[in-house]
């Protein structure tokens, strides 16, 4: 007797998104436009990093950030500090960000004036997994803080991820050395590009912002 197969049968809420998102990324390629999606858990630096990215980038482009939280506006009243545009999107509730709630962002202003895009997506590594954003790249953050095995038991946000974040490198040695975080992240998927930063001490910036494709 032979098993039968199993059939998995995307949701509509999915294909619908997916679909949404794809639009996304056709409009920023043809704009050539940079968008990136940056996911990790409360606490992990995300909003630090774009903070740091956004000293360096200011100067030289025009940058649009949408930062993704619950509640609050409190990351988007941070990095607007560093000359950049924010808007807050608040989910009440809404363990992440998808494809729709970034498209009615962008149809509020015009891309045209705009050069960078981020989405700093709901801290957490399981939900902003599922949902594509319509990102050229999606980079995942984890930190020193959140223990040696935070990438293995969190494969699949880094298996749809191309670059993979270890931050807080300045705390390196609290019990394990940040080179397993790099090995883990590696062996997940072949090929990722893993760069350790301390956001805190602006370590690693340049390179992060080389490995997005951006010269500065």
């Amino acid at each position: 007797m032979t098993q039968e197969k199993k059939v998995t049968v995307k949701k509509p809420a999915y294909i619908e998104n997916d679909k949404l998102a794809d639009e996304i990324r056709d409009l920023m390629k043809r704009k050539n436009k940079l968008y990136f999606n940056i996911m990790g858990s409360i606490g992990a630096g995300k909003t630090l990093l774009l903070e740091r990215m956004a000293e360096k980038l200011a100067p030289l482009y025009k940058v649009f950030v949408i930062n993704g939280d619950v509640a609050t506006t409190i990351d988007a009243d941070r990095i607007a500090k560093r000359g950049v545009d924010t808007v807050q999107i608040n989910t009440g509730g809404g363990c992440h960000l998808n494809a729709k709630l970034i498209k009615n962002e962008l149809d509020k202003i015009n891309i045209d004036d705009y050069d960078i895009f981020f989405a700093e997506n709901v801290g957490n590594l399981i939900c902003p997994s599922a949902w594509d954003v319509g990102a050229q790249k999606n980079i995942v953050v984890v930190s020193i803080t959140e223990g040696e095995y935070v990438i293995k038991k969190h494969p699949i946000i880094f298996k749809g991820a191309q670059i993979a974040v270890i931050n807080k490198c300045d705390l390196d040695g609290m019990g394990f050395n940040s080179e397993t975080l790099v090995e883990d992240a590696k062996k997940i998927k072949s090929g990722m590009e893993v760069i350790c930063t301390s956001a805190k001490e602006s370590t690693g910036i340049n390179e992060f912002i080389a490995a997005l494709g951006i010269k500065i």
